[in-house]
């Protein structure tokens, strides 16, 4: 007789492991798909600070003038404020070679995706100088700096 058995796999054990397969892929591709939809709620937060940073200028000049001072532009990001949430810190106030600079921390909240052992909120955070000019007639001129960028740093390091 012979004791030899030719190779392969039992049927149940394919049926078994394609039963655990399934639900692994649709994890993965779960998982894929939320870091997809967080990456982008995350890149609207980031759009949402810089126009509220924008709008913010606009409102700043418009009712303070080109050459505010600090209580001006606290006074301003709190009237800002009371269109939603504070979301605005200033950093500084500064005089430019051409008028006035002012550096501003926003933040916007967005929902992370599948946050299974943290908070599920994040916030996206970035600063911005806003360089008053010397002439009302002229638009501020807002820059967004990158998340990684401090504002407390580049207001320190940011000559007269």
């Amino acid at each position: 007789m012979k004791a030899e058995r030719r190779g392969g796999t039992a049927p149940w054990a394919k049926v078994l492991g394609a039963v655990l397969l399934v639900p692994v892929v649709a994890l993965v591709a779960l998982f894929a798909l939320s870091r997809v939809r967080e990456s982008g709620r995350e890149h609207d937060a980031f759009e949402a600070t810089r126009a509220d940073a924008t709008r913010f200028a606009d409102t700043l000049v418009a009712t303070k003038g080109v050459t505010p001072s600090d209580q001006d532009v606290r006074d301003a990001l709190d009237g800002f404020a009371g269109h939603g949430p504070r979301l605005g810190l200033l950093v500084g106030v500064r005089p430019a070679e051409h008028g006035t600079r002012v550096f501003v921390h926003f933040s916007r909240p967005y929902e992370r995706g599948m946050s299974l052992f943290g908070p599920s909120d994040a916030m996206a955070v970035r600063c911005f100088t806003i360089e008053l000019p010397e002439a009302t007639r002229d638009r501020p001129r807002v820059t967004a700096h990158g998340p990684d960028v401090s504002c407390t740093t580049l207001a320190a390091s940011t000559p007269n």
